[in-house]
């Protein structure tokens, strides 16, 4: 008979941990009953269930309990420790084989640890966790659930559609007025996801780059370095990854606008400033008195958009029409003679792959296009009806997919999606130009 060491305490802690991991058919129950009470209950009462930033960076964190009798309680209560949902849903946050669990990226191994380490060892300890946990895609579901619906409500309320629940999973910047930045967590989610074969697993990923879109129709977010992160995460994808990220996201005005501002960016048209930590800082605590003492007034000086972020984020998930002028973002302006500009842009050391280039050239043209015809007659861009009537775009585009010119075309299949691209771009252009 074998004996093994150590109290009859953690002889039953060792069975919880063993014996109560639920099992796949516990999972598929639990995850349905989370979309059940999504459909049946306010955003605001659920998001009450996960982790948040602050609004204030500075307020302190509330304690949770320390001891429980049960594993999976102790485990429960680590949630509410969580700094924002990103974490819950990480690979190592919750450890089904009962070891101990992790809420933090692991840290790299220095050279002398290294060494006394087996190889295959280290490269395991050296690997980064996943952003998304094999078993918790069901809570990411859920969760983007609650956030659709809490942008919905917005909506409803008269405001621009966006989720306060989503902007508070997101760091909060110093000063508090100032717009949020800090995307990095859930932009990994969101190209994880599109990484996975499932289809199922990658529509989360577009629904949550769709939520960060809205939100980043806001001043709420710093748009410019949102726009940064996302555009270095699309260099890296594959053609059959960034056609089907441009092709899934859902026709709005918001995504039209994203699209044609990441392409534009992405192909090194006028870049996305980066946010101005040293200016912000210097003139933040001024502005925020005077907010505060003119709240109904318009600002004397200085940039009226950075007036108008300030007023939002104190303002949070203010309800009534007089408040979404003051979170409505007003994008950078680009014209026709851009667009043109963008299309005759040689291939570069930094550019994209050619295939890559030109998808993002197509989505430029079709994005402006679909963009400007939605306006009002007043308000669209003449020199654009001009070069479409012309036919100045549609030489633009054979010049700019001539196989003959473009350096880097070297498979056939790069090649015939080229070809496929130019002709199908013609196509929609003959069709405008009725």
């Amino acid at each position: 008979m074998k004996l093994e060491p150590g109290s009859p305490s953690k002889h039953l802690s060792r069975r919880q941990k063993t014996s109560l991991a639920p099992s796949p058919k516990a999972i598929s129950t639990a995850t349905d009953l989370l979309m059940k009470f999504a459909r049946t209950n306010s955003p605001g009462s659920l998001a009450r269930a996960l982790p948040s930033y602050p609004e204030d960076s500075n307020m302190p964190a509330e304690a949770g309990a320390e001891h429980a009798d049960s594993y999976i309680a102790v485990e429960a209560l680590r949630i509410g420790r969580a700094r924002c949902c990103w974490e819950i849903i990480r690979e190592g946050f919750i450890r089904r084989d009962g070891g101990k669990a992790t809420s933090s990226p692991r840290k790299a191994r220095t050279r002398k640890s290294t060494r006394r380490m087996y190889d295959d060892d280290e490269e395991e300890e050296d690997e980064m966790p996943a952003p998304v946990s094999e078993h918790a895609w069901g809570v990411l579901g859920w969760m983007l659930t609650v956030f659709e619906r809490d942008e919905a409500e917005v909506e409803q309320s008269g405001q621009i559609r966006y989720s306060p629940l989503l902007l508070s999973q997101l760091p909060p910047s110093r000063p508090a007025s100032s717009p949020r930045w800090d995307v990095k967590l859930p932009v990994d989610v969101v190209f994880y996801a599109l990484e996975q074969e499932s289809e199922s697993r990658r529509s989360l990923g577009v629904r949550l780059l769709t939520l960060l879109v809205n939100l980043g129709s806001t001043t709420l977010l710093d748009f410019s370095m949102f726009l940064n992160v996302v555009s270095s995460r699309v260099s890296g994808l594959s053609l059959d990854m960034l056609t089907y990220l441009l092709a899934a996201l859902p026709v709005t005005r918001a995504t039209a606008q994203f699209k044609l501002d990441l392409c534009r960016h992405a192909l090194g048209g006028t870049a996305a400033p980066g946010r101005p930590k040293p200016q912000a800082r210097a003139r933040a605590q001024p502005r925020r008195r005077q907010q505060r003492a003119e709240a109904t007034d318009a600002p004397a000086g200085g940039d009226a958009s950075s007036a108008s972020q300030d007023v939002s984020t104190t303002t949070g998930q203010g309800s009534g029409a007089n408040s979404a002028p003051s979170i409505a973002r007003r994008f950078p302006s680009i014209s026709a003679p851009d667009v043109l500009a963008l299309l005759a842009r040689p291939k570069t050391s930094g550019s994209p792959p050619a295939a890559q280039a030109a998808c993002l050239k197509g989505e430029l043209v079709l994005g402006y296009g679909l963009l400007q015809r939605q306006l009002d007659e007043g308000d669209r861009d003449q020199k654009w009806t001009d070069i479409l009537r012309d036919n100045t775009l549609e030489k633009a585009v054979e010049e700019a997919f001539d196989l003959g010119a473009i350096r880097g075309v070297a498979t056939a299949d790069t090649r015939d999606y080229v070809e496929k691209r130019k002709v199908a771009l013609l196509a929609v252009l003959s069709l405008w130009r009725l």
